[in-house]
């Protein structure tokens, strides 16, 4: 993941630099002399200078549509650099207004001008701007304003380009302020009793506090762990604790890391994608971007890092889940319980973050282009945040919707139930271990091959310059096949499968050395992985028809390797030899550092939050701002740096006091609980001499993790 990071970086710097008819690009040559003859794409006129110089000014965001002429040189141009995913709409012109101008202007002309200028609207075959029912107010400005607008607007760009435009508005602003709603109130009122719970908590616990070790050792009683659920010195070791004699703990614990790395890519991919939702003054830089072959190939892994997330899920579900009913009778009780628990792990700070979303969110709102991004967003969130909450969200009106990237959890947890009831099955009957294998990994080929055909989708994800713009509200890839549970499904039943091999590994270390499979893979995956990428240029260059048999075949392909390269990647780090390559990765700080454990146990509210910030940031630029990478570094760093606090007030206020709430009213493990309690007091307590009884617990082809206890 860090090369992959490094490779974006350099792409991107280096494109900025690369002839304008370098044979990276692709599909067309930059003409930047012939580009600036086009209108800008966007154009704002002062919006403190509008509203503050006229207490009833009115300062309007407009959509200003070309029409289409092709005796006209710049249409020509227009039509050129808008045919590909990776270019802007350059038909659709951005541009901020301020009404009393427009006004005025309009004035001075006489009725045989105004009715020339006047364009009516004609037919549009593509989505230029938001739907109404986003911005509610929009209508009456549109009645009063709508002929003003469009007169004003044809007149200046027919006057300079010679070119008619028909324009409509879709956002305004005025000096009035919002009034405080019930959900304001809602939210500082939620803020402040968590903040009196954790300060009540921290309080009783410190009068408890007889021990030097008293905060790190587990407390008897559910009345008292209740009371010091949001003890804030407490939760702050329960973030850091480590399981030294937790064999599962020590085997997996590269896994922390990768989250990270992952964590940090889907982070930047966001950013630059958030730069392309606003405006800009050299939109240009984004297009050759876009443009670059190596770029192009990039969107077809980072389409696979999401699916890392989902296999890490699906193994840890089934190594803890075996570990669970390891000797124990077949109960359906962890079936229902573990689906309860799941729905409950992220709910509280997830409810937060709606809350938040659809009450003060606006305030954050500094410039008139971040409206789409801040109180449209709101508008959303009022709409549909049941919906999200039920996490149907990636089927269920994805359009349009609420935190966009929360459609991860919904799938998260729709594959948690479906591999949860395989598990069950496996449990009642194990004679079906080797059909219920195959069973999952022909289901989770076919399924994205059938979600591309039927949809008639491209087999990959493109860089789509025209549906970032909508914050890919309408990108019907994005809503009907990359949201969909089906086509991530095949990764996660990966997961299921290696936390399958692990425990198999337990009771017979030379499982994977005598399976054939595993060792060709281990040489095939990386070249297949590579291979599936360089046909990326080919789908932003040709509109393949579809629906496509063998676009679909493809799609299926993409996963299968893909599946392919994280299974065999968690099964060399888990059994790797300590002297080998993966072995000495393994226990590097590169994946083995503490710092990870402590990142990887905020990803939920990191992952929840940070696109919040990023809008924040966003909102705070001015128009006239350039893209470059500085401005990626800065947005990407200070994203970052704001996030992680939030995320670690977060799980401190809660996530992990509603964790351990949940498990106590629910009544749902107890008993491991208290195993885990005892295993907690014996690593506080133990000393060198109680090492050796902790290498007993540990498997055998961790052999890694014994020399680090010796030393």
């Amino acid at each position: 993941m860090i090369r992959q990071t490094l490779l974006f970086f350099m792409t991107f710097v280096t494109v900025q630099w690369i002839p304008v008819t370098s044979s990276f690009e692709i599909g067309v040559e930059y003409n930047m002399t012939e580009y600036w003859k086009m209108p800008a794409l966007f154009q704002y006129e002062s919006i403190e200078e509008c509203l503050r110089s006229n207490p009833a000014g009115v300062f309007c965001v407009v959509k200003s549509v070309v029409k289409p002429d092709d005796r006209s040189l710049i249409w020509r141009t227009i039509e050129e650099y808008s045919q590909y995913p990776f270019q802007h709409q350059h038909s659709v012109l951005t541009r901020g207004i301020c009404l009393e101008q427009c006004e005025e202007l309009v004035k001075t002309l006489s009725d045989q001008q105004r009715a020339q200028f006047l364009q009516p609207k004609f037919d549009v075959q593509y989505k230029y701007i938001i739907n109404d029912w986003m911005v509610p107010n929009i209508q009456n400005y549109r009645h009063r304003y709508s002929t003003i607008v469009n007169i004003c607007q044809n007149y200046r760009i027919q006057t300079k380009y010679n070119i008619s435009v028909y324009s409509e508005m879709e956002y305004c602003s005025t000096n009035s302020t919002r009034k405080t709603d019930y959900l304001d109130i809602a939210f500082f009122a939620t803020i402040g009793s968590l903040l009196l719970l954790a300060l009540a908590s921290t309080v009783y616990d410190s009068w408890l506090a007889k021990d030097p070790n008293h905060y790190r050792m587990p407390l008897k009683g559910t009345k008292t762990k209740l009371l010091t659920a949001f003890s804030l010195r407490r939760n702050i070791n329960r973030l850091t604790f480590k399981l030294t004699t937790d064999p599962i703990q020590q085997d997996l614990r590269f896994l922390d890391a990768i989250r990270v790395y992952l964590m940090a890519t889907i982070t930047l991919a966001h950013v630059i994608a958030a730069l392309v939702m606003t405006s800009s003054q050299n939109p240009e830089a984004l297009e050759k971007f876009g443009s670059n072959i190596g770029t192009q190939m990039f969107p077809t892994l980072v389409q696979l890092e999401v699916d890392v997330f989902l296999a890490i899920s699906g193994l840890l579900l089934t190594v803890h889940f075996i570990r669970y009913t390891e000797s124990k009778r077949f109960s359906i009780k962890p079936f229902w319980m573990g689906v309860v628990n799941r729905y409950l792990r992220s709910l509280p700070v997830y409810a937060l973050v709606i809350l938040f979303t659809t009450s003060i969110s606006d305030h954050f709102q500094m410039n008139p282009s971040a409206y789409r991004i801040i109180p449209v967003g709101r508008t959303i969130c009022r709409e549909k945040w049941w919906i999200n909450l039920l996490f149907i969200h990636n089927y269920y009106r994805p359009e349009e919707q609420c935190l966009l990237h929360t459609w991860y959890m919904a799938a998260d947890i729709q594959l948690f139930i479906v591999g949860l009831t395989m598990l069950m099955v496996l449990w009642k009957c194990n004679s079906l271990l080797r059909p219920m294998i195959y069973f999952l990994l022909v289901v989770g080929f076919i399924l994205p091959m059938v979600n591309v055909y039927y949809n008639s989708m491209d087999a990959i994800m493109l860089i789509n310059m025209k549906s970032i713009a909508f914050l890919l509200w309408y990108d019907e890839w994005l809503t009907r096949t990359y949201q969909a549970t089906e086509t991530h499904c095949l990764c996660y039943f990966g997961g299921l499968l290696v936390g399958i091999i692990y425990h198999k590994m337990q009771k017979d270390d030379q499982l994977l050395a005598k399976s054939k499979l595993y060792t060709m893979l281990q040489y095939i995956t990386v070249p297949m992985l590579v291979l599936v990428c360089l046909p990326g240029p080919l789908f932003h260059l040709f509109n393949f028809s579809k629906p496509s048999v063998w676009m679909s075949i493809y799609a299926g392909v993409v996963r299968l390797i893909a599946t392919s390269f994280v299974s065999v990647g968690f099964l060399l780090l888990m059994f790797a030899q300590p002297g080998s390559f993966f072995g000495k990765l393994r226990m590097s700080n590169l994946l083995q550092n503490a710092f990870y454990r402590v990142l990887s146990r905020l990803s939920i509210g990191f992952y929840l939050i940070h696109l919040i910030v990023m809008a924040a940031i966003v909102g705070t630029h001015h128009e006239a701002m350039r893209i470059s990478v500085g401005l990626v570094i800065i947005v990407y760093c200070s994203t970052v740096l704001i996030t992680l606090p939030l995320a670690l007030m977060a799980y401190i206020l809660v996530e992990k006091p509603f964790d351990i709430i949940f498990k106590h009213l629910l009544g749902g493990g107890t008993r491991e609980e208290e195993k885990n309690d005892a295993i907690i007091s014996r690593t506080i307590c133990s000393n060198h001499t109680d090492i050796p009884k902790q290498l007993n617990i540990i498997p055998e082809h961790s052999l890694e993790i014994r020399n680090k206890l010796k030393e």
